[in-house]
């Protein structure tokens, strides 16, 4: 039987409370590296496959697992964040200085709506999770260790117990859906 492990990043400057200017160039802090080794040395037995998102922060936290697991093919599939918000109006930005924007985009309950240049709109979030569990499923590898952000993981968790509900009832869920932490695992 398959087995997939959906492994949040450790936690980043931007989860510590920084203000950042890029979404997609968040490096880990101190303490996500700790994580990131911590999770490597509590997977039981040798993956088939890692995968990463493109973001720095999946990329650092995959990097202590790629290392004590050299020979494994490692690849990188677009299971980044869910950017919601235009990624030029939130530079300098912190979570809590985004948080009114955050709560007027989930009040306003329109999958179809996007924020600006470089932003997605839900239904594009779960279009991409839906990809991805079509493509694993389709993979021959029986282990696999696929490093991700919460809010992907969210939507893939999503899908699964909800695979035939209409994407506005879904967008309505997603903010009830657990709350996963820094390296938390949630076995696929």
């Amino acid at each position: 039987m398959k087995k997939i492990w959906l492994i949040r990043h450790g936690e980043s400057v931007a989860n510590a409370g920084a203000a950042t200017d890029n979404h997609v160039t968040i490096p880990l802090s101190e303490n996500g590296h700790k994580q990131a080794r911590e999770i490597s040395q509590s997977i039981p037995w040798v993956p088939d496959l890692i995968i990463t998102s493109p973001f720095l922060r999946t990329q650092e936290t995959a990097a202590y697992t790629i290392k004590l697991y050299p020979d494994v093919p490692v690849t990188v599939w677009d299971i980044q964040e869910f950017t919601y918000l235009a990624p030029a109006s939130c530079v300098g930005t912190t979570a809590a200085e985004r948080s009114e924007r955050v709560n007027a985009y989930w009040q306003r309950l329109d999958p179809d709506y996007i924020d600006g240049q470089d932003a997605e709109s839900f239904a594009m979030l779960l279009s991409r999770a839906r990809m991805t569990i079509d493509r694993l499923q389709r993979l021959d590898e029986r282990f696999i260790v696929m490093f991700t952000h919460a809010q992907f993981i969210r939507a893939m968790t999503l899908l699964k117990d909800n695979q035939e509900q209409d994407v506005t009832y879904l967008m309505g869920r997603f903010r009830a859906l657990p709350k996963y932490g820094n390296c938390e695992v949630v076995v696929w």
